[in-house]
Protein backbone atom coordinates (compact mmCIF):
# COMPACT_ATOMS: atom_id res chain seq x y z
CA UNK A 1 0.00 0.00 0.00
CA UNK A 2 1.46 3.49 -0.86
CA UNK A 3 1.45 5.72 1.94
CA UNK A 4 1.49 10.04 1.30
CA UNK A 5 1.76 12.72 4.32
CA UNK A 6 -0.31 15.26 4.96
CA UNK A 7 -1.22 17.93 7.83
CA UNK A 8 -4.77 17.28 7.11
CA UNK A 9 -7.28 15.11 5.11
CA UNK A 10 -10.77 16.34 3.83
CA UNK A 11 -13.09 13.83 2.99
CA UNK A 12 -15.77 15.25 0.33
CA UNK A 13 -15.42 18.40 -1.66
CA UNK A 14 -18.90 20.08 -0.72
CA UNK A 15 -19.07 23.85 0.50
CA UNK A 16 -17.69 22.90 3.85
CA UNK A 17 -14.94 20.30 2.73
CA UNK A 18 -13.63 22.82 0.24
CA UNK A 19 -14.20 26.10 2.81
CA UNK A 20 -12.29 24.11 5.53
CA UNK A 21 -9.46 23.12 3.06
CA UNK A 22 -9.17 26.41 1.68
CA UNK A 23 -8.81 27.41 5.58
CA UNK A 24 -6.34 25.05 6.31
CA UNK A 25 -4.21 25.55 3.27
CA UNK A 26 -4.18 29.46 3.54
CA UNK A 27 -2.91 28.89 7.33
CA UNK A 28 0.15 26.64 5.88
CA UNK A 29 -1.61 23.29 6.70
CA UNK A 30 -0.19 20.83 3.69
CA UNK A 31 -4.06 19.47 2.64
CA UNK A 32 -5.98 16.70 1.05
CA UNK A 33 -8.94 16.96 -0.38
CA UNK A 34 -10.24 13.40 -1.75
CA UNK A 35 -13.81 13.34 -3.74
CA UNK A 36 -15.59 10.23 -4.69
CA UNK A 37 -17.36 11.68 -7.87
CA UNK A 38 -15.41 13.20 -10.86
CA UNK A 39 -16.22 17.19 -9.99
CA UNK A 40 -16.03 18.84 -6.67
CA UNK A 41 -18.70 20.94 -5.20
CA UNK A 42 -21.36 18.49 -3.87
CA UNK A 43 -24.49 19.63 -3.83
CA UNK A 44 -23.21 22.92 -4.72
CA UNK A 45 -21.94 22.00 -8.30
CA UNK A 46 -23.43 21.86 -11.63
CA UNK A 47 -24.25 18.89 -14.14
CA UNK A 48 -25.06 19.86 -18.34
CA UNK A 49 -28.28 18.70 -19.50
CA UNK A 50 -28.82 19.11 -23.24
CA UNK A 51 -27.47 22.99 -22.83
CA UNK A 52 -28.51 23.66 -19.85
CA UNK A 53 -26.85 23.95 -16.48
CA UNK A 54 -28.30 22.29 -13.91
CA UNK A 55 -27.51 22.46 -10.37
CA UNK A 56 -26.90 20.14 -8.35
CA UNK A 57 -28.71 21.40 -4.90
CA UNK A 58 -28.26 25.13 -4.17
CA UNK A 59 -28.16 27.59 -6.95
CA UNK A 60 -27.85 30.74 -4.99
CA UNK A 61 -24.85 31.71 -2.63
CA UNK A 62 -24.88 33.94 -0.04
CA UNK A 63 -22.17 37.36 -0.13
CA UNK A 64 -20.19 38.91 2.51
CA UNK A 65 -20.67 36.06 4.84
CA UNK A 66 -18.54 32.79 5.67
CA UNK A 67 -18.63 31.76 2.18
CA UNK A 68 -16.63 34.84 0.87
CA UNK A 69 -14.66 34.51 3.91
CA UNK A 70 -13.48 31.12 2.61
CA UNK A 71 -13.21 32.25 -0.95
CA UNK A 72 -11.24 35.74 -0.42
CA UNK A 73 -8.58 33.38 2.49
CA UNK A 74 -7.30 31.53 -0.45
CA UNK A 75 -7.59 34.33 -2.98
CA UNK A 76 -10.09 32.90 -4.88
CA UNK A 77 -12.80 35.65 -5.99
CA UNK A 78 -16.40 34.72 -5.55
CA UNK A 79 -17.90 35.73 -8.77
CA UNK A 80 -21.44 36.12 -8.63
CA UNK A 81 -23.81 37.85 -10.20
CA UNK A 82 -26.23 39.42 -7.41
CA UNK A 83 -29.99 38.31 -7.02
CA UNK A 84 -32.73 40.94 -6.48
CA UNK A 85 -34.36 41.37 -3.28
CA UNK A 86 -36.48 38.34 -3.31
CA UNK A 87 -40.39 38.95 -4.03
CA UNK A 88 -43.56 37.25 -2.17
CA UNK A 89 -46.40 36.06 -4.06
CA UNK A 90 -49.58 36.35 -2.36
CA UNK A 91 -52.96 36.20 -3.47
CA UNK A 92 -51.32 35.91 -7.02
CA UNK A 93 -49.79 39.12 -6.87
CA UNK A 94 -45.82 39.83 -6.15
CA UNK A 95 -44.06 41.60 -3.76
CA UNK A 96 -40.85 42.86 -3.17
CA UNK A 97 -39.78 42.63 0.37
CA UNK A 98 -37.16 45.68 1.04
CA UNK A 99 -33.62 44.30 2.85
CA UNK A 100 -34.46 46.06 6.04
CA UNK A 101 -38.27 45.77 7.87
CA UNK A 102 -39.16 42.95 5.38
CA UNK A 103 -40.33 40.66 7.90
CA UNK A 104 -42.99 43.35 8.89
CA UNK A 105 -44.18 44.25 5.70
CA UNK A 106 -44.38 40.09 4.68
CA UNK A 107 -46.77 40.30 7.98
CA UNK A 108 -48.70 43.16 6.90
CA UNK A 109 -49.38 41.81 3.37
CA UNK A 110 -50.54 38.26 4.97
CA UNK A 111 -53.00 39.98 7.25
CA UNK A 112 -56.62 40.54 7.40
CA UNK A 113 -56.28 44.00 9.29
CA UNK A 114 -53.92 45.92 11.52
CA UNK A 115 -54.92 44.24 14.87
CA UNK A 116 -54.25 41.16 13.50
CA UNK A 117 -50.39 42.31 12.00
CA UNK A 118 -50.08 43.81 15.64
CA UNK A 119 -50.39 41.46 17.26
CA UNK A 120 -48.35 38.50 15.08
CA UNK A 121 -45.40 41.76 15.10
CA UNK A 122 -45.58 42.18 18.94
CA UNK A 123 -45.34 38.61 19.69
CA UNK A 124 -42.57 38.07 16.85
CA UNK A 125 -40.89 41.21 18.90
CA UNK A 126 -40.67 40.12 22.48
CA UNK A 127 -39.07 36.88 21.21
CA UNK A 128 -36.70 38.44 19.04
CA UNK A 129 -36.05 41.54 22.05
CA UNK A 130 -36.82 39.78 25.30
CA UNK A 131 -37.02 35.83 25.19
CA UNK A 132 -37.12 33.21 22.57
CA UNK A 133 -39.60 31.25 22.42
CA UNK A 134 -39.74 27.92 24.14
CA UNK A 135 -38.71 24.74 21.30
CA UNK A 136 -41.14 22.33 22.91
CA UNK A 137 -43.52 23.63 20.36
CA UNK A 138 -43.51 24.12 16.49
CA UNK A 139 -43.86 27.62 14.71
CA UNK A 140 -47.00 26.95 13.44
CA UNK A 141 -48.03 26.04 17.03
CA UNK A 142 -46.59 29.03 18.72
CA UNK A 143 -48.20 31.31 15.34
CA UNK A 144 -52.00 29.42 16.15
CA UNK A 145 -51.52 31.59 19.73
CA UNK A 146 -51.82 35.10 17.93
CA UNK A 147 -53.96 34.26 14.56
CA UNK A 148 -55.24 31.21 12.78
CA UNK A 149 -55.65 33.15 9.28
CA UNK A 150 -54.51 30.17 7.03
CA UNK A 151 -52.88 32.75 4.59
CA UNK A 152 -50.70 33.98 7.68
CA UNK A 153 -49.81 30.77 9.31
CA UNK A 154 -48.70 29.83 5.07
CA UNK A 155 -46.55 32.63 4.27
CA UNK A 156 -44.68 31.69 7.59
CA UNK A 157 -44.24 28.10 5.79
CA UNK A 158 -43.26 29.45 2.44
CA UNK A 159 -40.41 31.23 4.27
CA UNK A 160 -39.16 28.17 6.26
CA UNK A 161 -39.85 25.61 3.48
CA UNK A 162 -37.03 26.80 0.71
CA UNK A 163 -34.68 27.84 3.57
CA UNK A 164 -34.49 24.92 6.49
CA UNK A 165 -35.55 22.34 4.16
CA UNK A 166 -38.31 21.15 6.82
CA UNK A 167 -42.29 22.44 7.65
CA UNK A 168 -44.01 25.24 9.87
CA UNK A 169 -45.04 22.41 12.28
CA UNK A 170 -41.76 20.44 12.22
CA UNK A 171 -39.64 23.60 12.94
CA UNK A 172 -38.51 24.46 16.94
CA UNK A 173 -40.12 27.95 17.30
CA UNK A 174 -36.60 28.88 19.22
CA UNK A 175 -34.97 27.82 15.90
CA UNK A 176 -36.96 30.04 14.13
CA UNK A 177 -35.71 33.12 15.97
CA UNK A 178 -32.42 31.52 16.24
CA UNK A 179 -32.85 31.50 12.33
CA UNK A 180 -34.16 35.59 12.47
CA UNK A 181 -31.01 36.44 14.85
CA UNK A 182 -28.10 34.92 12.85
CA UNK A 183 -25.96 36.85 11.45
CA UNK A 184 -26.72 37.59 7.79
CA UNK A 185 -24.64 38.16 4.50
CA UNK A 186 -24.88 40.79 1.83
CA UNK A 187 -27.84 39.04 -0.56
CA UNK A 188 -27.50 36.07 -2.39
CA UNK A 189 -25.53 35.93 -6.01
CA UNK A 190 -25.46 33.60 -8.83
CA UNK A 191 -22.39 31.98 -10.55
CA UNK A 192 -22.90 32.99 -14.13
CA UNK A 193 -20.51 30.31 -15.26
CA UNK A 194 -22.37 27.68 -13.04
CA UNK A 195 -21.40 26.20 -9.60
CA UNK A 196 -18.95 24.06 -10.87
CA UNK A 197 -17.05 26.86 -12.20
CA UNK A 198 -17.02 28.71 -9.00
CA UNK A 199 -16.53 25.75 -6.98
CA UNK A 200 -13.49 24.30 -9.39
CA UNK A 201 -11.68 28.23 -9.15
CA UNK A 202 -11.94 27.60 -4.91
CA UNK A 203 -9.97 24.43 -5.58
CA UNK A 204 -7.71 25.90 -7.72
CA UNK A 205 -6.35 28.07 -5.33
CA UNK A 206 -5.99 25.16 -2.43
CA UNK A 207 -4.10 23.67 -5.02
CA UNK A 208 -1.47 26.78 -5.48
CA UNK A 209 -0.95 26.90 -1.98
CA UNK A 210 0.74 23.24 -1.79
CA UNK A 211 -2.74 21.36 -1.43
CA UNK A 212 -4.11 18.20 -3.21
CA UNK A 213 -7.72 17.99 -4.12
CA UNK A 214 -8.06 14.54 -6.11
CA UNK A 215 -11.40 13.58 -7.69
CA UNK A 216 -12.49 10.31 -8.47
CA UNK A 217 -10.90 8.66 -5.37
CA UNK A 218 -13.24 7.48 -2.46
CA UNK A 219 -12.19 7.12 0.86
CA UNK A 220 -12.56 3.63 2.34
CA UNK A 221 -11.66 4.23 5.76
CA UNK A 222 -10.87 6.87 8.17
CA UNK A 223 -7.70 5.14 10.35
CA UNK A 224 -8.29 5.88 14.07
CA UNK A 225 -5.71 4.70 16.46
CA UNK A 226 -5.54 5.40 20.30
CA UNK A 227 -8.86 7.10 20.08
CA UNK A 228 -7.65 9.61 17.47
CA UNK A 229 -7.90 10.13 14.04
CA UNK A 230 -4.33 9.43 11.73
CA UNK A 231 -5.72 9.93 8.57
CA UNK A 232 -7.83 7.68 5.61
CA UNK A 233 -7.50 4.93 3.67
CA UNK A 234 -8.14 5.92 -0.35
CA UNK A 235 -8.84 4.40 -3.70
CA UNK A 236 -7.53 6.23 -6.04
CA UNK A 237 -7.83 4.25 -9.31
CA UNK A 238 -5.86 1.40 -9.46
CA UNK A 239 -4.00 2.42 -6.20
CA UNK A 240 -4.68 1.91 -2.87
CA UNK A 241 -3.04 4.94 -0.38
CA UNK A 242 -2.67 5.31 3.34
CA UNK A 243 -3.07 9.07 3.52
CA UNK A 244 -1.40 9.96 7.40
CA UNK A 245 -2.45 13.06 8.80
CA UNK A 246 -2.59 14.63 11.92
CA UNK A 247 -6.45 15.51 11.64
CA UNK A 248 -9.47 14.43 9.35
CA UNK A 249 -12.11 16.41 8.42
CA UNK A 250 -14.94 15.07 6.99
CA UNK A 251 -17.91 16.74 4.81
CA UNK A 252 -20.11 13.42 4.19
CA UNK A 253 -22.56 13.72 6.89
CA UNK A 254 -22.61 12.11 10.54
CA UNK A 255 -23.90 8.87 9.73
CA UNK A 256 -21.44 8.11 6.96
CA UNK A 257 -18.19 10.07 8.80
CA UNK A 258 -18.98 6.85 11.73
CA UNK A 259 -19.41 4.25 8.70
CA UNK A 260 -16.46 5.38 8.03
CA UNK A 261 -14.51 5.43 11.19
CA UNK A 262 -16.26 2.44 12.62
CA UNK A 263 -19.18 3.11 15.41
CA UNK A 264 -16.57 1.11 17.64
CA UNK A 265 -14.67 3.73 17.81
CA UNK A 266 -17.15 6.23 19.41
CA UNK A 267 -18.18 7.01 22.36
CA UNK A 268 -21.43 5.32 23.13
CA UNK A 269 -23.05 8.77 24.22
CA UNK A 270 -22.09 9.96 20.68
CA UNK A 271 -23.64 7.37 18.70
CA UNK A 272 -26.85 7.64 20.87
CA UNK A 273 -27.18 11.36 20.20
CA UNK A 274 -26.49 10.66 16.30
CA UNK A 275 -29.32 8.09 16.37
CA UNK A 276 -31.63 10.37 18.33
CA UNK A 277 -31.25 13.34 16.79
CA UNK A 278 -29.97 13.66 13.77
CA UNK A 279 -32.90 13.99 11.12
CA UNK A 280 -32.19 14.26 7.02
CA UNK A 281 -34.57 16.73 5.65
CA UNK A 282 -36.20 16.45 2.36
CA UNK A 283 -36.53 18.69 -0.90
CA UNK A 284 -38.22 18.42 -4.23
CA UNK A 285 -36.48 20.23 -7.03
CA UNK A 286 -37.73 20.99 -10.17
CA UNK A 287 -35.71 22.25 -13.85
CA UNK A 288 -37.83 23.52 -16.83
CA UNK A 289 -36.32 24.98 -19.98
CA UNK A 290 -38.95 27.28 -21.83
CA UNK A 291 -38.37 29.27 -25.05
CA UNK A 292 -38.97 32.53 -22.77
CA UNK A 293 -39.10 33.29 -19.23
CA UNK A 294 -41.20 31.89 -17.20
CA UNK A 295 -41.35 34.55 -14.52
CA UNK A 296 -40.86 38.16 -15.05
CA UNK A 297 -37.77 38.90 -12.47
CA UNK A 298 -34.77 37.29 -11.44
CA UNK A 299 -35.55 37.28 -8.13
CA UNK A 300 -36.23 34.54 -5.43
CA UNK A 301 -40.20 34.34 -5.39
CA UNK A 302 -41.24 32.80 -2.38
CA UNK A 303 -44.93 30.97 -2.79
CA UNK A 304 -47.45 29.69 -1.11
CA UNK A 305 -48.14 26.25 -2.50
CA UNK A 306 -49.22 22.89 -1.42
CA UNK A 307 -45.83 21.90 -2.46
CA UNK A 308 -43.88 24.26 -4.48
CA UNK A 309 -42.31 27.18 -2.14
CA UNK A 310 -39.84 28.92 -4.05
CA UNK A 311 -39.37 29.66 -7.53
CA UNK A 312 -36.43 31.48 -9.61
CA UNK A 313 -35.22 31.98 -13.50
CA UNK A 314 -31.55 31.98 -13.04
CA UNK A 315 -31.23 33.08 -17.21
CA UNK A 316 -32.07 36.32 -16.37
CA UNK A 317 -29.52 36.97 -14.78
CA UNK A 318 -27.11 34.32 -15.87
CA UNK A 319 -27.92 33.68 -19.41
CA UNK A 320 -24.92 31.66 -19.73
CA UNK A 321 -27.25 28.67 -17.87
CA UNK A 322 -28.69 27.54 -21.06
CA UNK A 323 -28.77 27.74 -24.79
CA UNK A 324 -29.00 31.01 -26.96
CA UNK A 325 -32.70 31.76 -27.19
CA UNK A 326 -33.38 29.59 -24.03
CA UNK A 327 -34.47 29.57 -20.32
CA UNK A 328 -34.33 27.93 -17.08
CA UNK A 329 -36.43 27.81 -14.48
CA UNK A 330 -35.89 26.23 -10.72
CA UNK A 331 -38.47 25.80 -8.78
CA UNK A 332 -38.20 24.37 -4.88
CA UNK A 333 -40.18 22.52 -2.13
CA UNK A 334 -41.11 20.32 0.55
CA UNK A 335 -43.19 17.44 0.89
CA UNK A 336 -46.19 17.40 3.58
CA UNK A 337 -43.72 15.56 6.09
CA UNK A 338 -40.19 15.34 5.95
CA UNK A 339 -40.24 11.92 7.72
CA UNK A 340 -40.06 9.09 5.34
CA UNK A 341 -42.11 7.12 3.92
CA UNK A 342 -42.02 10.09 0.99
CA UNK A 343 -44.55 9.74 -2.03
CA UNK A 344 -42.31 10.90 -5.04
CA UNK A 345 -44.65 10.58 -7.47
CA UNK A 346 -47.99 12.21 -5.71
CA UNK A 347 -45.30 15.06 -4.45
CA UNK A 348 -44.23 15.91 -8.15
CA UNK A 349 -47.71 15.76 -9.43
CA UNK A 350 -48.58 18.78 -6.68
CA UNK A 351 -45.32 20.73 -7.66
CA UNK A 352 -45.92 20.46 -11.22
CA UNK A 353 -49.77 21.43 -10.77
CA UNK A 354 -48.46 24.43 -8.40
CA UNK A 355 -46.73 25.65 -11.71
CA UNK A 356 -49.70 25.31 -13.76
CA UNK A 357 -51.20 27.53 -11.23
CA UNK A 358 -48.19 30.60 -10.83
CA UNK A 359 -47.51 30.13 -14.12
CA UNK A 360 -49.74 31.03 -17.18
CA UNK A 361 -49.42 28.68 -19.94
CA UNK A 362 -47.22 26.16 -18.04
CA UNK A 363 -47.53 23.41 -20.31
CA UNK A 364 -47.16 25.01 -23.25
CA UNK A 365 -44.29 26.73 -23.28
CA UNK A 366 -42.13 24.53 -20.59
CA UNK A 367 -40.25 21.21 -20.47
CA UNK A 368 -39.39 19.70 -17.70
CA UNK A 369 -35.94 18.21 -18.12
CA UNK A 370 -35.17 17.01 -13.89
CA UNK A 371 -36.81 16.68 -11.42
CA UNK A 372 -35.24 15.63 -8.19
CA UNK A 373 -36.16 13.99 -4.71
CA UNK A 374 -33.04 15.00 -2.45
CA UNK A 375 -33.85 12.28 0.69
CA UNK A 376 -32.02 9.13 2.00
CA UNK A 377 -27.98 9.15 1.38
CA UNK A 378 -28.65 12.21 -0.66
CA UNK A 379 -30.82 14.90 1.49
CA UNK A 380 -31.68 18.80 1.13
CA UNK A 381 -29.55 18.80 4.28
CA UNK A 382 -28.25 15.71 6.41
CA UNK A 383 -30.47 17.27 9.53
CA UNK A 384 -33.01 19.35 10.12
CA UNK A 385 -32.08 22.70 11.34
CA UNK A 386 -32.09 22.21 15.13
CA UNK A 387 -31.14 18.70 15.26
CA UNK A 388 -27.58 18.95 14.02
CA UNK A 389 -24.69 17.32 16.03
CA UNK A 390 -21.32 19.60 16.72
CA UNK A 391 -18.50 19.45 14.71
CA UNK A 392 -15.63 17.74 16.85
CA UNK A 393 -16.65 14.09 17.13
CA UNK A 394 -15.48 11.70 19.96
CA UNK A 395 -13.06 10.99 18.34
CA UNK A 396 -10.30 13.06 18.78
CA UNK A 397 -9.24 15.21 16.01
CA UNK A 398 -11.86 13.94 13.67
CA UNK A 399 -14.27 16.49 12.14
CA UNK A 400 -17.60 17.11 10.97
CA UNK A 401 -18.29 19.93 8.80
CA UNK A 402 -21.66 20.93 6.54
CA UNK A 403 -25.32 20.82 6.64
CA UNK A 404 -25.14 17.88 9.62
CA UNK A 405 -23.10 20.08 11.81
CA UNK A 406 -24.77 23.62 11.20
CA UNK A 407 -24.55 26.34 13.85
CA UNK A 408 -27.68 27.67 15.41
CA UNK A 409 -29.46 29.77 13.48
CA UNK A 410 -27.18 28.84 10.01
CA UNK A 411 -28.86 27.70 7.08
CA UNK A 412 -27.57 26.26 3.23
CA UNK A 413 -24.38 27.24 2.20
CA UNK A 414 -23.30 29.95 4.72
CA UNK A 415 -24.08 27.08 7.44
CA UNK A 416 -21.26 24.69 5.80
CA UNK A 417 -18.82 27.19 5.75
CA UNK A 418 -19.52 28.47 9.47
CA UNK A 419 -18.90 24.83 10.24
CA UNK A 420 -15.67 24.79 8.10
CA UNK A 421 -14.35 27.65 10.45
CA UNK A 422 -15.30 26.36 13.28
CA UNK A 423 -13.45 23.53 12.56
CA UNK A 424 -10.94 24.67 11.57
CA UNK A 425 -10.12 27.40 14.28
CA UNK A 426 -10.06 24.26 16.83
CA UNK A 427 -7.67 22.43 14.16
CA UNK A 428 -5.23 24.95 14.47
CA UNK A 429 -5.26 25.51 18.09
CA UNK A 430 -4.44 21.55 18.18
CA UNK A 431 -2.44 20.47 15.09
CA UNK A 432 0.56 22.83 13.94
CA UNK A 433 1.35 22.32 9.97
CA UNK A 434 4.48 21.00 8.72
Amino acid sequence: MKRENYDVVVIGSGMGGLSAAALLAAGGYKTLVVERLPRVGGRYSTIEHEGFKISTGAIEVEMGGAVERAFNAIGAKLDVRPVPPLRYRIDGKDHELPPKGGLRVLVSLACQDEGEAERVMGALKRGLTWQEPSDSISLREWLLQYTENERVLKTFWALVSPTHFINDDELPVGKFFEYLKAPKGQGIGIAPQGNLALMESLAKAIEAKGGQVWTRCRAKQIVVDGGMARGAIVQRGDDVIEVVAKAVVSNTGPQKTVALAGSENFDQGYLKRLRETLRPAPFIAIHAASDRPLVDCASLIFVLGRRLSVMNCPTLLCPEHAPKGKHLLMAGGTPPSSLPPYDFKRDKELMIQDLRDNIPGFDEHAQILVASYFRGECPGYHSWPGYDLPQKTSIENLYNVGDGVKPPGWIGLGACARSAEIAVEDIKLRVKPG
